[in-house]
């Protein structure tokens, strides 16, 4: 049996019996009518040929029953399994049209014309266009103008090559157009099935516009990241959980000295300043409990050539998704110059009160040196000079014991000379401008050394760097102040200098005002001298008056006219009243600056001359020699007529007073350059080395207990030839006598070179 053509079914074993049953009832009656036949013939030969051709019949027709039964039976179960293959494949038909009909991705099928078979719910909603739109359309409406050629020529190769799959987009981006004419980035694959020798190509595509915007703004993100982090003005690092440096910016390499690959092989404590160690480990194991989500603080760095920075720190933990810590992130801003600011105000501001302390200068002087040392330089002088750049006093001070020692070996050895032409000190003093020594080199010691020994001496101390400051207050340069360093290996800039400076101005009025207190002690002395003068040498000239006057009221009129010593004893007591009175005004002009000359040009002879001729009684008194040595083409001099004779007479005068009998004094004027140089000198007992700087004092005496006037002559000649702009000095040695040197301005100057020497 068969199926019924176009039913497409195999029959059931039901059905086959039961169209079987007529048949087999049809034989059976066949075989009950041939049996009848038989036996109504009586022959046995036929009956029993009969009944074995009915047996052999009926085994047939029952094996012919069991083999139908079984192929029955296996085709009913092959209907069973193609009735369950169908349903299978209609349930996946379902699925896989619920998952094309569902799906996110557009799923989009081509034919070989590249016309559009299938198009999804995923695809209208990526496109924009309904499925009715698009189906049968080419597929070049989805693709932007200017790919549709080249993507046309890839569709095709794909399908006429042996590849069942790939990745679109291997090569380049690929690109969707929309209904607007929207062109969008996309992913996509394709696939390929033959059916029937025609291909048909699947494309799953995928709008990934979100994700590269997500992707842009990522990439932005961490492009803003890395800008800010590179180019930051300050230092930044990420630091591992173990303290490594994981990155590191340009700036924090500028700060401690060292690149980006030698800071990537260490550890943060390995240029952590020792003593700040301990409270950073302990910030960042807060930071890792949860303790702290940040925190700042200020902290130290080693240098890479040694010294120390300063910076303040701003620290946080960076964690996962999963809130896992990741690393550390860590802003660094140097702060060492704020930091040397506040020590430098600190500094001034201590050395104020220090240098108000005392009202003496050497105290002074010597608070300034130990001001500076250590805190701004290893060894520290400060020197003094007067108005004419001589070097008044020196104070030296030096961090150690040593350097001390070879400080001390080097002023007692090669005392200062300000005024040496071409030396750092006399340019400073000239210019009132502070010079800078960043790096000493080996010409600028060579320059500071007067010869091999000194420069041996300089070298040994080993100066590094060095700067000279002036000391100047209320107009006027004191002297300097010298900063070098040496075993601390510092060296000096622009802010060192500005503090420097700023130092030796304050140390400057200071001093001056040391001066100024010291000077108006001065001047209350002076005072009580004055008065002790008035009082004392006034009261005798006042006597000699009172008696002489007393003694002619007691004479009579004849007596008076006959004896006139009372009259010239009161005659000689208001002159030396005069004198004195006249050299009390000269001192006090003088310490006012009120001293005034009247110039003109004067004959230098002529002028020593009269001089001479006004002391010639007095020596001659005394059996003193009293001459001139004066060339007779001596230069007129351009000065005061009686300001010379009055300097003149109290020199002879001083010399005439302490040269014994029978000794000699002479009076030399010699030409010098523009100036006449005079001279003094005499063959008295001389004067001692220490008496010698305060002899041009008011009212200094050297001799105690032995009174020869008030003691101004001296300082009266001082003054006059400074206000004549000359200059005065002494040459003297016990046993020896002394010679007064004293230079005028002559009226036509000459180009000879000016000594001071007798």
């Amino acid at each position: 049996m068969t199926a019924r053509p176009g039913s497409g079914r195999v029959p059931r074993l039901e059905q086959v019996v039961v169209r079987l049953g007529p048949l087999a009832a049809g034989l059976a009656v066949a075989m009950a009518v041939g049996g009848l036949m038989a036996w109504g013939l009586g022959d046995v030969g036929i009956l029993y040929a009969y009944f074995d051709v009915c047996i052999v019949a009926l085994f047939a027709l029952a094996l012919f029953l069991a083999l139908l039964t079984r192929n029955a039976r296996v085709l009913s179960r092959m209907e069973a399994d193609r009735q369950q293959m169908e349903q299978s494949l209609r349930m996946s038909e379902a699925r896989f049209a619920g998952i094309v009909s569902s799906a996110a991705e557009a799923i989009i099928t081509i034919d070989d014309a590249q016309r559009i078979t299938v198009f999804n719910e995923g695809a209208e909603h990526i496109f924009g266009y309904s499925a009715h739109e698009a189906l049968g359309q080419p597929l070049d409406q989805l693709i932007p103008e200017q790919y549709r050629d080249i993507h046309r020529q890839h569709v095709k190769r794909f399908a006429e090559g042996a590849h069942s799959s790939r990745q679109m987009a291997e090569r380049r981006p690929i690109s969707g157009r929309r209904k607007n004419g929207e062109v969008f980035p996309a992913e996509a694959s394709i696939s390929k099935v033959d059916v029937g020798g025609a291909h048909l190509l699947t494309v799953m595509l995928r709008d990934i516009s979100a994700r590269r915007h997500a992707e842009e703004v990522l990439r932005n993100s961490e492009e803003r990241f890395r800008t800010a982090f590179e180019d930051a003005p300050i230092g930044m690092a990420l630091v591992g959980l173990d303290g490594r440096f994981l990155n590191v910016n340009d700036c924090l390499c500028d700060i401690v000295g060292y690149t980006q690959k030698e800071l990537l092989n260490r550890r943060f404590r390995d240029i952590t300043f020792h003593e700040d160690l301990e409270v950073d480990l302990l910030s960042f194991q807060r930071l890792l409990t949860g303790e702290l989500s940040s925190y700042q603080r200020e902290k130290r760095y080693i240098h890479k050539q040694g010294h120390i920075v300063s910076i303040l720190l701003t620290s946080s933990l960076m964690r996962d998704s999963r809130g896992e810590p990741l690393h550390f992130l860590a802003h660094m801003q140097d702060i060492s110059e704020r930091k040397q600011l506040e020590q430098a105000l600190r500094f001034l501001a201590e050395a104020g009160p220090r240098l108000a302390g005392s009202l003496e200068s050497q105290a002074t002087l010597s608070t300034v040196a130990r001001l500076a040392v250590p805190t701004l330089a290893d060894w520290c002088v400060v020197e003094l000079v007067d108005e004419d750049g001589r070097l008044q006093s020196v104070q030296g001070v030096a961090a150690s014991p040593d350097k001390a020692r070879l400080l001390d070996t080097l002023l007692r050895t090669y005392p200062q000379e300000p005024a040496r032409q071409g030396s750092i000190v006399a340019g400073v003093l000239q210019t009132g401008r502070s010079a800078l020594f960043p790096e000493v080199q080996g010409t600028v010691l060579e320059s500071m050394a007067e010869d091999g020994a000194h420069l041996e001496l300089l070298r040994s101390i080993a100066p590094v760097s060095g700067l000279v400051a002036p000391l100047s207050a209320r107009g006027r340069i004191l002297g300097v102040i010298i900063l070098w360093t040496s075993e601390s290996g510092r060296h000096f800039g622009i802010r060192d200098l500005s503090l420097a400076e700023e130092l030796a101005a304050r140390a400057a009025l200071a001093i001056d005002n040391a001066c100024l207190h010291e000077r108006s002690e001065q001047a209350t002395r002076t005072r009580d001298e004055v008065l002790r003068v008035v009082a004392h040498d006034l009261r005798t000239p006042l006597n000699v008056i009172t008696l002489s006057a007393e003694t002619l009221l007691k004479r009579t009129p004849e007596q008076r006219a006959t004896d006139t010593r009372p009259l010239e004893s009161i005659r000689k007591a208001v002159a030396r009243a005069n004198r004195l009175i006249r050299d009390l005004l000269d001192v006090a002009r003088m310490e006012a600056g009120h001293l005034s000359v009247e110039r003109a040009p004067l004959r230098t002879t002529n002028l020593v001359r009269e001089a001479i001729e006004q002391h010639r009684a007095l020596a001659e008194m005394k059996s003193l020699t009293l001459t001139a040595d004066v060339p007779e083409d001596a230069p007129p001099l351009l000065a005061d007529h009686d300001r010379v004779l009055q300097i003149l007479s109290n020199l002879i005068g001083n010399a005439l007073k302490f040269t014994p009998e029978g000794g000699h004094i002479v009076v030399r004027a010699v030409p010098e350059g523009g100036m006449l140089r005079f001279s003094v000198k005499d063959t008295g007992a001389g004067i001692d080395s220490e008496d010698i700087p305060h002899l041009f004092e008011p009212f200094w005496q050297a001799r105690v207990g032995r009174k020869e006037g008030a003691g101004l002559g001296l300082a009266i000649v001082k003054g006059l030839v400074d206000a004549h702009s000359g200059r005065l000095w002494v040459e003297s040695s016990p046993g020896e006598g002394s010679t007064f040197s004293f230079t005028l301005p002559t009226a036509y100057p000459t180009e000879e070179p000016l000594t001071h020497h007798a």
